[in-house]
């Protein structure tokens, strides 16, 4: 992560200074499993600063009056583009990627935290480091924040008055980790206050690449399964958190999310083959024409391939060999029958895809406002600047909402103003397909009869769709490779094959390729065609 600079990391001092200078600053003690790829967020492409419009100067001066001038027309704002133009280099080292694990957006949300050696050590804004016992219960503060140490009759509370976000480090040894929500998470873990409801609160862990890599390959695998898996897992996990790092550092306080959105993360992992598979690739990444391949991946895909320029992307640095293998009208087959998501059906409300629509499509509105805001020429230029991804600007004190990955490319193809109004559905059709013969477009008749037609993986998208600190429906649709869509009463049941977008490698694919005993260079060179497994760092 090459962007948003980290928190200031103070030097050590003394404990009894560290203890009387937090006391100064009014410190007052008071007694009192294989998850599935969804949908990825896609790059975008750098944009240039709009002209400068100069008004004419007036002509010479005839004996009559001069006409009344016509005011020069206001430049039009480009529209918005993506934050980066190209997938990026192949880094020269490690990078350090911010992951968030958590979004909290109820009101007053408390944040306990917590590590194996009853301590911490809790850093904010320019105060020196201080150690607190854990567990912790942190709170967002009218001027800053309320920490309360320990636990049972020994609990103290502090107010540390420091604006911006609070961190919080495991101490030097064996338990470099901070717990939360009954996962141990790789330190530390940073609080950041965010502004898109009120007292929503980020958890974000700072962490480099290659410890967040096994946390990443045992939730998206299951145990158990062959070493050449995990280390194609992990080569492509690598190269996914590279380009995700490139688009998002610059642009908001943390790469990646530790779930479907992005890759799902377990945290600290401690299985030895999977420790072993992702120290045997080390450095290792997928690249095309020398740049790193954002390399997407899902569990199964039916035995059809998608494209990631037809699924997921709009981004035409994405339209590459790599990512297309659903240009070729050969199938896979049964490379993935093994999954039980290999053929399924599944029976949604009709009340339940209409109210997914109105909500995905209004936040499609919203993140496409904010995107022209951010973006046009009378934005503030600090703003520009860093979504442009040229040079980042400070971090402000509170983090700025950034479009979350599943709004991050926005749905133009699809008619948004429509559906956030959709109230039935009289028929879902498929219209179009690629050339391995998945679906890519779907025709929606509203009650009304009016059609309204967009992308099957954004279909797939919205009806799985949940905002920052919401679960996920109870009822979701596994893939966008639809078979059928009959409507049944207040119903419509869905048939197809495969669990999640289709793009890339095959989780189930790839070990079935390794109990055949292909070694993880040929299971990536058969998803992603054409491109190179090379040493980074």
């Amino acid at each position: 992560m090459d962007g948003m600079a980290s928190l200031l990391r103070n030097p050590r001092i003394g404990a009894l200074a560290t203890s009387a200078v937090w006391a100064s600053l009014g410190a007052a003690l008071v007694i009192h499993g294989c998850a599935p790829s969804a949908s990825r967020p896609d790059p975008a492409a750098r944009r240039s600063m709009p002209p400068v419009s100069r008004a004419a100067e007036p002509g010479p001066q005839g004996p009559a009056p001069a006409p009344p001038a016509v005011p020069a027309a206001a430049p039009t704002p480009e529209p918005p583009k993506p934050a980066y133009a190209d997938r990026p280099a192949v880094p020269a080292a490690e990078p350090e990627v911010r992951v968030r694990i958590a979004s909290l957006r109820a009101a007053a949300p408390a944040v306990k935290l917590g590590n194996p050696s009853g301590r911490l050590s809790m850093r904010a804004g320019s105060l020196p480091p201080r150690e607190v016992r854990a567990p912790v219960v942190v709170r967002q503060g009218a001027d800053g924040w309320t920490v309360t140490e320990g636990s049972g009759r020994r609990t103290s509370t502090l107010t540390v008055r420091a604006a911006g976000p609070i961190e919080f480090h495991p101490p030097a040894g064996n338990s470099g980790v901070v717990s939360f929500d009954r996962v141990d998470w790789p330190g530390p873990v940073r609080v950041v206050p965010v502004d898109d409801a009120p007292g929503a609160l980020d958890l974000v862990v700072d962490i480099p690449m290659e410890r967040y890599l096994p946390g990443v390959v045992a939730k998206e695998m299951y145990p158990k399964w062959r070493p050449e898996a995990y280390r194609a897992q992990a080569i492509a996990a690598r190269s996914f958190a590279i380009c995700e790092h490139a688009q998002w550092s610059a642009v908001r306080h943390y790469d990646l999310v530790a779930g479907e959105a992005s890759q799902a993360w377990a945290g600290e992992c401690k299985d030895p083959v999977i420790l072993g598979a992702v120290k045997a690739t080390r450095g290792m990444v997928l690249a095309f024409d020398g740049r790193v391949v954002p390399a997407y991946y899902s569990s199964c895909c039916g035995g059809i391939p998608a494209n990631a320029a037809e699924a997921l992307t709009r981004n035409p640095f994405h339209a590459i060999a790599p990512l297309a293998a659903g240009a070729s009208p050969r199938a896979r087959a049964a490379c993935c029958a093994a999954s039980p998501r290999y053929d399924w059906s599944q029976s949604l409300a009709v009340s339940a895809i209409c109210s997914q629509l109105r909500t995905w499509s209004a936040d499609q509105l919203a993140a496409r406002d904010e995107r022209i805001e951010r973006t046009s020429p009378a934005a503030p230029l600090a703003a520009r600047v860093a979504l442009d991804g040229a040079a980042p600007a400070p971090a402000p004190p509170v983090a700025v909402r950034a479009p979350e990955p599943a709004v991050a490319e926005i749905a133009t193809d699809a008619p948004l103003e429509r559906l956030a109004s959709i109230q039935g559905i009289r028929s879902v059709e498929v219209i179009d397909a690629n050339a391995a013969g998945r679906a890519t477009r779907v025709r929606l008749v509203d009650s009304s009869g009016q059609p309204l037609e967009m992308r099957a993986e954004d279909f797939r998208r919205a009806v799985n769709y949940a905002r920052p600190g919401s679960a996920r429906p109870k009822e979701t649709l596994p893939s966008s490779n639809l078979r059928s869509a009959a409507p049944a009463g207040a119903r419509i049941e869905f048939t197809g094959s495969g669990f999640g977008h289709g793009v890339g490698m095959c989780q189930f694919g790839a070990q079935s390729a390794a109990e055949r005993g292909d070694g993880f260079a040929q299971i990536l060179a058969r998803y992603y065609p054409g491109a190179q497994v090379v040493e980074a760092y």
